[in-house]
């Protein structure tokens, strides 16, 4: 029983410890490469505890390299948007300005009667009365409803220094648009970390701050 106990108390620490350090999220928040890692540790760590003629080690040094491998493979899609799209994807846009997409829907493979479900569980109970629906990268759906004033979604299409070619075309623009916009402000790409436009063309630029 204190070998158990022992094995636990390590196996609990060093958890621990490497979930702080890697500063993940919440379960229901988590992308799709950091609950797959997440199930593959609890497999790991539970094996030594279950098993007392496993040795320990065999546990640490794989939950290590999982750990080691989400943390590169995180900062590696950062830097490159093929990386990103491959591994976590890209939020899919349901709902635009009110308008369904039965196409999207269906590439999803969600019924419409789970969506509604959905959308009644955002306090959306009638889906006339959405104007964006936003099913997001971790799967989680954001629902955005319809207002007499406001200035409607805000689009990210400069994302540290990198065209976010989707959010460009939701917010009816194009490159051509952009280019003429950065060049008559004097702006280059390199020197944005985060381009927005919203519903009502307002347009707001965060610049990269100084190393």
């Amino acid at each position: 029983m204190v070998t158990v106990l022992i094995r636990a108390f390590i196996i609990y620490t060093l958890l621990l410890v490497a979930l702080r350090l890697t500063g993940k999220r919440q379960v229901g928040e988590l992308q799709i490469s950091e609950l797959i890692t997440t199930f593959m540790i609890s497999e790991l760590a539970a094996s030594p505890i279950q098993d007392l003629s496993i040795p320990i080690i065999y546990s640490i040094i794989p939950i290590i390299f999982l750990l080691c491998a989400e943390i590169i493979l995180s900062f590696l899609a950062t830097k490159s948007k093929i990386l990103k799209k491959l591994f976590f994807g890209n939020p899919s846009m349901i709902i635009r300005k009110g308008k369904l997409d039965q196409k999207e829907l269906g590439r999803l493979r969600i019924g419409i009667n789970d969506f509604l479900g959905e959308l009644r569980l955002k306090d959306a109970g009638d889906i006339n009365d959405v104007e964006y629906a936003i099913l997001e990268e971790n799967g989680k759906l954001s629902v955005f409803l319809k207002e007499k004033e406001g200035c409607g979604l805000t689009h990210a299409i400069i994302v540290d220094g990198d065209i976010n070619e989707t959010n460009l075309r939701y917010a009816n623009k194009d490159k051509r648009w952009l280019e003429g916009y950065l060049k008559n402000n004097k702006l280059y790409l390199e020197q944005i970390f985060l381009m927005t436009v919203n519903d009502q063309n307002e347009i707001n630029i965060i610049k990269k701050e100084e190393k």
